[in-house]
């Protein structure tokens, strides 16, 4: 894959910065998630880390942040 989706172009704009400073974001998806962390020296500022899930999440926000 050569482009970035608008999607994920937007992601970057927003959590990039944070990441830069150290730390990490993780993103859930329905059926995985995304992980960005600081590059090491030589590599890219930001990684993306793919992780599939072996099953498809079937949650509401209400469920997710219930108990909070």
């Amino acid at each position: 894959m050569n482009s970035i989706s608008k999607e994920l172009e937007r992601i970057l704009e927003d959590y990039a910065p944070i990441v830069k400073e150290g730390q990490q974001v993780l993103i859930g998806l329905l059926d995985g998630t995304v992980q960005l962390e600081k590059g090491q020296e030589g590599e890219a500022p930001v990684q993306i880390r793919v992780s599939p899930l072996d099953e498809q999440l079937q949650i509401t926000i209400d469920a997710l942040f219930h108990g909070m």
